[in-house]
This record gives structure tokens, sequence and C-alpha cells, in this order.
């Protein structure tokens, strides 16, 4: 699996366990999940796809630098500016 794929898989696993928390506290109205009805456990589970829209959003948006279409070629750049510094870190200086 690429880093991409992992970061997406990651973020909407932020945003669905955000989402169906505050789902089932908004729907039970301070009572236990345990005494839901279906209705209730309905609108819970409409979490499940809400919570896809910010992670599609990000994805769809070619300028973001983690998952957009540019995420590969940002990652290469600042990936070679790393490794620049550290090599430059490892020079002994001469003093």
């Amino acid at each position: 699996m690429n880093t991409k794929t992992k970061a997406l898989i990651e973020s909407y696993g932020r945003h669905l366990l955000g989402a169906v928390v505050t789902a089932i506290v908004i729907v039970g109205n301070g009572s236990s999940p345990l005494s839901f009805n279906m209705d209730q456990w309905a609108d819970v589970a409409n979490a499940i796809w809400a919570a896809t829209i910010p992670v599609a959003l990000r994805f769809i948006n070619k300028k973001d630098p983690a998952f957009g279409r540019i995420a590969e070629s940002v990652a290469k750049d600042a990936q070679k500016a790393l490794d620049k510094k550290i090599r430059a870190s490892k020079t002994p200086s001469k003093g």
C-alpha cells in the first residue's frame, strides 16, 4: 500500500470516528446507545457516508499537498530537500 492510500485511509478513519461518536451523542440525546431503536441507528449510520465528504474534497483538490494530485511530486521534492540537509549536516565543518 502506498503512502497516499495509507494517508487517505487514516484520514477517513479519523473522520469516521469523529462523525460516529458525534452522531451517537446527538441522536442519543443523553441516552445509552444500547437503547437506540432502528431509526436512531439509521441516523448514526448516515455518519459513515458523511465522513467520506472531507476526505473526498481533499482528494479532488489538485493543490492539496497530502492527498491531491500533486501530493507525490510535493513529497518527492520534500524528500530531496531533506536528504540534502541531512548530507550537509553530516559533512564535517572546517574550522
